[in-house]
């Protein structure tokens, strides 16, 4: 008889469902919907909301474009995200731990700046509501980077993973109704000083949700090692490539300074010219020199990760500065570059290019629906309200739940394809109701929808204070369907690219790598927002929407390459770097 054991059966695993509806139980998925929620607050009522309220005051589609720049801190936040890897605790507040103090302090101050707004008059002191736009926007990407890095750290499985993820997209996006529906309807009735104190209300009520999460583990027990390439590396090569990436942030952060000044001043300044000249040395100093460094670093001089003591006895006070601001800035870029190799450039290219369309559309979506001139549709606060704050959130929902289902049941790098084709064609929905809504008036005729959503557009019209046009049912139903389509497409795609950027993430630096990642999708859509700005008012909004629609080809040619990429690599090696296709 064998003496060899027999081997056990693998234990069963409950459905996929099961399990999810299982982790539902835990108060990590009550605190994310809630800090999800409060999230989203900043987001809607800097990109939405003050655009809305600039519109109806009278001010310029090219002057908004210049004001949106003040959201460049969501698109840098990576920048002084290496502050946040390894936190203490907010000074008086260390009982709740490193992530939750800062959390709960960042809840009250956006709070605070958020009431600001309802004090300001954009038409006499435009500078008070830039300046209170700029500081939401600092301290907003500051909160999103310390919430995701607590995502990150507190998910105990795959399972976790993607059942946080699902319900941020739910507690980021049902902010929405808060920033769109309700607002834009008590801005119709009773004035944006409501408005945006109740936006502020809001986000004082989220620090529910930090008071109920549980702090990670990583946070409460200090390591007392990490990894890091610093010590494969001679020190003579450190400083030095820590210098050269400073200055290049500098110069970037100092360009950026310098146009908003001369934008607001006196003589002002040229949007498509600072986009044109500035922006690519921009993208150039703050993305492409600090992973061309990283990547010298790790090929030239062979650099690999270490395990090492974090304390140092016996170093100078220049060589701890040295070791600790390399950990900071080299160790997640070297980190994600060493582990996949090339492939590392397509994640760098794919984060910047995925979420163009929708990052650059943001800023136009209100002067588009209000507007009069340059092919805008000329609706009023309460149509908006209905077709993009209401039906739109809730199409937004249903496209991230249809992205989480397709994720399970085809996987995540053909949802990321689709997703990518589908954020691109949307655009051309758009472009046909500037030009007058003829494929989208076929397309109502020919499903028979345009009676109901006629229907439910005349009950809209009842909310509003003005008094509808004989036409105001079809172009509603026209708006409703092409907003749908669009939110469907755009929720399918959140949930794809945040999907897709999570999976290349590595833990021990979620806070600096998903900053980066997230941040870099925000950024040329950013950047390029003052010159389609110009561009509106001088060929109108449907030349704009046919430009986005073919940038947006782009992110599904690599998106193309990166999914053959993933089904080349050997199993192992997908499992290696955290990406499953």
């Amino acid at each position: 008889m064998s003496d060899t054991p027999a081997t056990q059966p693998p234990i069963k695993q409950p459905p996929r469902a099961v399990r999810a509806l299982r982790a539902m139980k835990d108060r990590r998925m009550v605190a994310m919907i809630l800090l999800a929620f409060a999230a989203g607050l900043p987001m809607g009522a800097t990109l939405g909301l003050l655009n809305a309220w600039l519109t109806e005051v009278g001010i310029t589609p090219a002057t908004i474009g210049v004001l949106s720049l003040v959201t460049l801190g969501y698109a840098f936040k990576y920048l002084w995200a290496p502050l946040f890897q390894d936190p203490r605790p907010f000074p008086f507040l260390g009982r709740l731990g490193a992530r939750r103090s800062w959390l709960l302090v960042l809840q009250i101050a956006l709070a605070a700046l958020l009431a600001l707004f309802a004090f300001s008059d954009p038409t006499k002191n435009m500078g008070l509501v830039a300046f209170g736009a700029f500081l939401i926007t600092l301290l907003s990407p500051t909160h999103d980077l310390l919430l995701d890095a607590w995502r990150i750290e507190v998910a105990r499985s795959d399972v976790d993973k993607d059942m946080m993820s699902a319900l941020y997209q739910l507690g980021y996006k049902s902010a929405g109704f808060v920033t769109g529906f309700f607002a834009l309807l008590i801005a119709e009735h009773y004035g944006w000083v409501i408005v945006f104190l109740m936006v502020a209300g809001f986000m004082l009520m989220s620090v529910v949700g930090t008071l109920i999460a549980p702090e990670p583990e990583s946070s409460r027990v200090r390591s007392e090692t990490r990894e890091t390439f610093y010590k494969s590396l001679p020190h003579k090569v450190t400083l030095p490539a820590i210098v050269i990436v400073a200055l290049g942030w500098l110069i970037a952060f100092g360009m950026i300074v310098v146009f908003v000044i001369q934008a607001f001043g006196p003589e002002g300044a040229s949007g498509s010219a600072f986009v044109r000249n500035e922006g690519p040395w921009i993208v150039a100093f703050t993305v492409v020199l600090p992973a061309l460094v990283s990547a010298f670093l790790i090929y030239r001089n062979r650099a690999h990760p270490q395990t090492v003591a974090i304390l140092v006895d016996e170093e100078t006070k220049l060589q701890a500065a040295q070791r600790i601001l390399f950990r900071s800035i080299f160790d997640p870029m070297m980190d994600l570059i060493f582990r996949l190799r090339w492939g590392a450039l397509l994640v760098l290219l794919l984060a910047l290019t995925y979420r163009f369309t929708d990052a650059v559309w943001g800023s136009f979506a209100y002067p588009f629906y209000l507007g009069e001139n340059f092919g805008a549709l000329g609706h009023s606060l309460a149509d908006v309200a209905i077709a993009s704050k209401l039906f739109g959130v809730i199409a937004t929902i249903l496209g991230s739940l249809m992205g989480a289902v397709l994720i399970g049941v085809i996987g995540r790098m053909p949802v990321f394809f689709l997703g990518g084709v589908v954020a691109a064609v949307t655009n051309l929905l758009y472009a046909d109701l500037a030009a007058g809504a003829v494929a989208v008036d076929s397309f109502l005729a020919f499903t028979h929808l345009d009676a109901p959503l006629i229907a439910l557009a005349d009950w809209g019209s009842t909310l509003s204070v003005s008094t509808a046009e004989a036409d105001h049912g079809q172009r509603m139903a026209r708006l409703m369907v092409t907003i749908f389509a669009e939110n469907i497409a755009g929720g399918l795609a959140l949930v794809a690219i945040t999907a897709y950027l999570t999976s290349v993430v590595n833990p021990r630096f979620a806070a600096v790598q998903y900053a980066l990642l997230a941040s870099l999708t925000m950024l040329i859509g950013t950047l390029g927002r003052p010159w389609l700005g110009e561009m509106i008012e001088k060929n109108g909004f449907y030349d704009v929407f046919i430009i986005t629609f073919w940038l947006g080809g782009v992110a599904v040619v690599l998106s193309a390459i990166e999914w053959v990429r993933q089904a080349r690599l050997p199993k192992q090696d997908e499992a290696a770097t955290s990406i499953d296709a």
